[in-house]
């Protein structure tokens, strides 16, 4: 590589940098301060800072005004020099130097915001800077956004995918000497009959989709029913003590369960 590329490219740099940071506004050059923000949260305020230097001291008045040669709102901005909160108007006495702060409100939107800073003699100095949303508030921001985003994507989409639902069906378990156990499985994604009282969490019917359950003292071992293609209805069983016929089981059609155990006889309409 020629020793000069190097050389060259960092002289682009530098130049491009203080191009950037100078910027033409009505035929004036306005000098870049900085970037501003609000607090937010646990996240602290930034404010633009400059310097003014005086050729001798004197006391006069300082006015921070903007592009439109209208006084700064008091409501839009917070101006502090040498550390004290001044105002729009500040006076200067008996100072070769002054510090000077700016803090924009919640009432300025981001973009750049020109300022001109007039004495009481002939000094003019323009200066602008960048006021921006608050970084933890972007970031907040897009992590809700993505959030809202894969959420709309799962409840809409992709958890009708993984975790299918029933749509509109409804079986009649006919049980011998026992009255018949209706079962409703439309919009569930399982339906589960056992012999002890079940309860499906908050969260996994929230992200997953709801569980129906049903008791019932014949079914000693749980079964399980979710959906498959074709309206039908696939039964997960303990084979030792249940015989399923045809599984899976149509949801609109005749089919049985065989309890082994208890030697009985379901017919499921």
């Amino acid at each position: 590589m020629k020793k000069w590329i190097i050389p060259t490219i960092c002289v682009i740099c530098a130049i491009y940098l203080l191009v950037n940071s100078i910027s033409s506004h009505k035929g004036v050059t306005y000098i870049s301060i900085g970037t501003t923000y609000n607090k937010f949260l646990f996240f602290p305020e930034k404010r633009a800072h400059f310097t003014i230097t005086f050729k001798s001291p004197y006391t006069g008045s300082l006015i921070l005004i903007d592009e439109k040669e209208v006084p700064l709102a008091s409501s839009k901005y917070t101006i502090a020099v040498d550390g004290k909160n001044t105002g729009p108007s500040f006076s200067v006495k008996d100072k070769r130097v002054v510090n000077v702060s700016i803090r924009c409100t919640n009432a300025v939107s981001p973009g750049k915001q020109y300022v001109q800073v007039k004495g009481g003699g002939p000094l003019v100095t323009h200066v602008y800077f960048r006021h921006h949303l608050n970084p933890l508030f972007v970031w907040f921001s897009w992590i809700l956004t993505v959030f809202a985003v894969i959420s709309l994507l799962w409840f809409l989409l992709l958890r009708r995918m993984f975790y299918p639902q029933f749509k509109s069906c409804q079986k009649t378990f006919i049980i011998p000497n026992q009255p018949p156990l209706i079962v409703k499985f439309t919009g569930a994604r399982l339906v589960v009959i056992s012999s002890e009282q079940k309860k499906q969490g908050f969260w996994d019917a929230l992200i997953k989709g709801p569980v129906v359950y049903k008791v019932h003292p014949v079914f000693i071992s749980p079964i399980v029913m979710r959906p498959v293609r074709g309206r039908k209805i696939l039964v997960k069983v303990d084979n030792s003590t249940y015989r399923v016929s045809p599984n899976p089981i149509p949801c609109v059609g005749t089919s049985t369960i065989d309890n082994i155990r208890l030697n009985i006889h379901i017919t499921i309409n």
